[in-house]
């Protein structure tokens, strides 16, 4: 790790109260990096903000909702008003979706498009003329691998991570001769709390059956064997924002930290037949834990309640 590139430089993170986000923060402090952090869980991330200032580095807490433009704005001015210049922009807020397409309704659709797009959007139109003007700078944007491989059962999510790596592309294309760095970061599943706030679709058969209680009950249990079974294989979270980092001092524009991420972007190219066949297999297997997490869902509940279904 390049320590001295990032000591004594600013970053901006959305998202910081955890995951990726926080350990972004943490990491940068500790080899020197001045913070602007954001969330919109603002208990969590006012503890982030503890953590880091035990590295004496200079940090700066905003709630901010990435969807809404107003707030955008606001981080923005906060940041200017406390650093000089802005070296590293790190559009990181980001929620998740699962199911089965015919299920999601239009509110879930609005929702991730509105964080996932819009939230990257946003933040990047408030701070890049601030970067064109100080003539460098480096936005980074957390993807996913499902921004590189669509899955089934999440097609609205690898629908916003798939828009992630365009405008990355393009935006890298339009501003590196500007001195402006772009990097998008695709994870393998790790295991982080994204599945706290994650949406699932519902069936109108599920929706009869039960009470939108016991399905919230249901599908918190559920959610948890998803999440344990669909991360497996995947980094720790501290190795992986490490390996992160090294790249993003070598200003790559793809990031990845598993071998697998790193393999279809290899055939993806060079063997679209297999890729087919691949992009099959991935939904499919995605779609039978997706499954067999909703049904250990309704076991759940049928369990709990002890009644039979209304």
């Amino acid at each position: 790790m390049n320590k001295k590139y990032f000591k004594n430089k600013n970053a901006v993170i959305t998202g910081a109260a955890s995951g990726i986000g926080r350990t972004l923060a943490l990491e940068l402090a500790k080899m020197g990096t001045n913070l602007v952090i954001s969330d919109i869980h603002m208990e969590r991330l006012e503890n982030v903000k503890e953590e880091v200032e035990a590295y004496k580095v200079k940090v700066v807490s905003k709630k901010c909702d990435v969807s809404k433009k107003s707030d955008v704005k606001s981080l923005r001015d906060v940041t200017l008003s406390n650093m000089q210049d802005v070296h590293f922009l790190f559009s990181n807020a980001g929620i998740a979706a699962g199911g089965h397409l015919e299920s999601f309704s239009n509110e879930i659709w609005r929702n991730i498009i509105n964080v996932n797009i819009w939230g990257m959007i946003n933040l990047v139109n408030a701070f890049i003329p601030k970067m064109v003007k100080q003539g460098f700078g480096h936005i980074i944007v957390t993807g996913s691998i499902a921004g590189i491989i669509g899955a089934g059962g999440l097609i609205p999510y690898s629908t916003t991570k798939f828009a992630n790596f365009g405008f990355c592309e393009a935006l890298y294309g339009e501003y590196k001769d500007k001195g402006i760095d772009v990097s998008i970061i695709c994870p393998f599943p790790i295991k982080t709390n994204l599945i706290e706030t994650a949406k699932m679709s519902f069936s109108p058969d599920l929706l009869n059956k039960y009470s939108q209680e016991q399905l919230a009950k249901g599908f918190e249990f559920g959610k948890e064997q998803y999440w344990n079974e669909f991360t497996k294989g995947g980094c720790e979270l501290d190795r992986a924002v490490n390996i992160y980092l090294k790249k993003i001092a070598k200003k790559k524009l793809y990031i990845c930290e598993h071998k697998k991420t790193r393999f279809i972007f290899f055939i993806k190219g060079l063997w679209p037949n297999y890729y087919k066949k691949l992009v099959r297999k991935v939904g499919a297997e995605h779609i039978n834990v997706l499954d067999e997490s909703t049904q250990k869902a309704i076991d759940f509940i049928e369990k709990m309640s002890k009644v039979k279904p209304n």
